[in-house]
């Protein structure tokens, strides 16, 4: 079994500026295989369904190797780089703030804050990226993984790409979204690249799925929730998984089980990702943090993919429409009603 010794806990910034800070590295010693393991991967395969889902049901997560071919990896990387990276006045929802902001990057260029709901992207301006991140994230595997895990083709209802790490605080995926049997809805994470040991990898709590953390009950997005959270991984009783994963690699968890992401210990070294989340089809999902929840969908590789686009009135369409063809107008314009508003 493969430790890993990490820095002392450290604040940091949660989103954008002026956010409260709070503790997000989860634990001196994070291991990279479970215990027992011996640098052996334990995790079934999808050719043993049975045991692959009762492995699920047990500890709230699995680990597929190559799962995803290279070549469509690298395609949704290169796509990125070309359409997306170097668009510095564009405006793309993201994950930590939940608003359409322009880009952040790290010290060594990387995008620092994820691209959320890529299926609500231009299809004019980013039509390679959409493109490849969805026949990624829609994949026949990942797609016969969902039915092994779930019995049922599923629904893509979110998701998202990072570039560089913005340190993912640890959380739980249902406090936010989920189907609307909780706990039912799948995570799916893709290594789009080989991820570097210091890039910040991803990092699960086993079999935390089943047990609550005192407090959590409260605001997803509040520094408390945040802090409660971190606390509990740091100093509760279940170890801290952060598996080595290599390009086509997918990770899924089920939509309670605590993960994050460690901080990056070298700005030289990105974590590109693909992730998505999934629920079965015979379930209506649910927004815990958003009044309620789009019925728009489209059709990718014969999977249902939710679009979150807010366009159901004259204005939103208008202002969704400068802010994708004439960012620099929606930014001046957001700059100035800022400035003017109470």
């Amino acid at each position: 079994m493969q430790t890993r010794a990490q820095p002392a806990p450290h604040r940091t910034a949660a989103g954008a500026a002026g956010d409260t800070p709070f503790i997000v590295l989860p634990r001196r010693t994070v291991l990279e295989w479970p215990p027992g393991s011996d640098g052996v991967d334990p995790w079934p395969t999808l050719d043993q369904p049975q045991a692959l889902r009762a492995w699920f049901e047990r500890e709230g997560y699995i680990l597929i190797r190559n799962a995803i071919p290279p070549r469509l990896c690298q395609a949704g990387v290169d796509a990125f780089r070309n359409e997306v990276l170097h668009d510095d006045v564009g405006f793309f929802e993201r994950h930590a703030s939940g608003k359409f902001e322009r880009h952040v990057y790290t010290e060594a260029g990387f995008m620092k804050y994820p691209i959320m709901n890529l299926q609500d992207l231009s299809q004019k301006k980013y039509p390679g990226f959409r493109r490849a991140g969805l026949n990624i994230l829609t994949h026949p595997t990942i797609q016969r993984a969902v039915i092994a895990l779930t019995g049922e083709p599923g629904r893509c209802v979110h998701t998202m790409y990072f570039d560089g790490n913005q340190t993912t605080w640890a959380h739980r995926d249902g406090h936010y979204i989920d189907s609307s049997h909780d706990g039912q809805m799948i995570g799916v994470w893709v290594a789009a690249e080989d991820i570097h040991p210091d890039a910040g990898r991803f990092f699960i709590l086993p079999r935390s799925h089943a047990l609550r953390v005192p407090g959590e009950e409260g605001d997803p997005n509040a520094a408390d929730y945040k802090q409660k959270m971190a606390d509990f991984v740091r100093d509760g009783p279940l170890d801290c998984l952060a598996p080595a994963l290599k390009q086509g690699d997918l990770l899924m968890w089920t939509s309670m089980l605590i993960h994050g992401s460690l901080p990056t210990l070298d700005e030289r070294h990105s974590r590109r990702s693909f992730t998505a989340h999934y629920v079965p089809v015979s379930h209506p999902y649910k927004w815990n943090v958003r009044a309620g929840r789009s019925l728009k969908g489209m059709t990718v590789n014969r999977v249902e993919v939710i679009r979150h686009s807010d366009d159901e009135t004259l204005v939103k369409r208008l202002r969704n429409h400068v802010r994708s063809d004439w960012p620099r107008v929606y930014g001046a314009a957001r700059d100035l009603w800022k400035r003017v508003r109470p």
